[in-house]
Formats: structure tokens, C-alpha cells, sequence
């Protein structure tokens, strides 16, 4: 999936809710702890992150370590029982490719690895569409896309950034570069 692709689909699902959405209100009392994932879960996340935003003329995920920022986001906002479907599928998507393709994920070609999310990001439409509960993986994808728009390096070198405030201009001609950052 390319960049433009996916930033259609981002402007596609922009009224759909997010996965843990609750969570982020910021009057919600959270305990903030101790990372439940390994600094080996983030890397994986990271690898992960990098196939549905790869680095192109723009850095990618894995830049904004991604990663990262979502075993923290998970196990700092996440209520148990979504951190452990959050963990649930993390073995699922590690076991996918082993089923699939025999090897665990970080041996996979960038090829292999494109394959494997787009089946499994296809997967995960067609039962969102069909009015089923989450898939396992949208959180992941969602995760993925919050942590690198709202991370300094995807709305300062991905996004243009319009300081706020600033004027209403409410019939402004689209030039076709990137969307705003405000």
C-alpha cells in the first residue's frame, strides 16, 4: 500500500472510532506502571509499523518508533482485557507468519512481509465492513497510524504544519500536497 493509498484510508476512517478511544480522554484516571511488553515486542511493532508506513521521500514508522509508543499507550491506557487481546494478537500475527511463510516475521523479505499485512489488513476490513467486533489486528494498524501523526516527526515532516490561530480561509484550493498537521 502506498503513502497516498493509505492517507486515503486514514481520511476514509476518520469517523470510525478508535480502538481504546476512552482510554485517551484526558479527565480518565490511568496508573501509569511498568511497560507489560519487552523492549523485543516494541522492535517487532516497530518492523510491523514500518510495512503500513514505510520510509519513502518521508520518514516511516519506524523513525518515530512507533513501536514504542504503543507497548507504552497499551500498557499505560489499555484496561486489562484489552491489553490482553492487545498481547493475543501479537502471537497471532507472529504465528501468521510462521504458518504462513514458515519463518518468524523480522526473516521475512519486505516483500513477504507487504504480502502478510495487506492479507491480514484485508482480512480485517471485510469483517469490519460485515458489522463483526474489531479484528485482532485493527488496533495494531489504528495504534500505528495515531502514534506516527501525533509523534513530532509525522505532523512537522509528513503533515504540514499550520500554526493555529490563524485566519479562516474556508474555501481554500487543494494543490494536492500533504494534508495539515493542526
Amino acid at each position: 500500500m502506498n503513502r497516498r493509498d493509505l492517507l486515503a484510508f486514514i481520511a476514509a476512517a476518520t469517523g470510525t472510532a478508535l480502538i481504546g478511544a476512552p482510554a485517551a480522554r484526558a479527565y480518565d484516571e490511568t496508573s501509569i506502571g511498568e511497560n507489560l511488553f519487552s523492549p523485543e515486542d516494541a522492535a517487532f511493532l516497530n518492523d510491523v509499523a514500518e510495512v503500513i508506513l514505510p520510509e519513502t521521500d518521508t520518514p516511516g514508522a519506524r523513525a518515530a518508533d512507533v513501536g514504542g509508543f504503543m507497548t507504552v499507550y497499551v500498557s499505560d491506557c489499555y484496561t486489562a482485557a484489552q491489553q490482553e487481546r492487545f498481547g493475543e494478537s501479537l502471537a497471532t500475527l507472529r504465528g501468521w507468519s510462521e504458518d504462513v511463510y514458515g519463518k518468524p516475521f523480522d526473516a521475512l523479505s519486505v516483500s513477504e512481509k507487504t504480502a502478510m499485512i495487506e492479507d491480514i489488513a484485508r482480512l480485517a476490513r471485510i469483517e469490519t465492513e460485515k458489522g463483526a467486533t474489531p479484528h485482532w489486528f485493527t488496533p495494531i494498524h489504528q495504534l500505528t497510524l495515531f502514534g506516527f501523526f501525533t509523534s513530532e516527526l509525522g505532523a512537522n515532516e509528513v503533515l504540514r504544519y499550520e500554526p493555529v490561530p490563524g485566519e479562516y480561509i474556508g474555501d481554500l484550493d487543494y494543490d494536492g500536497g500533504p494534508a495539515w498537521a493542526t
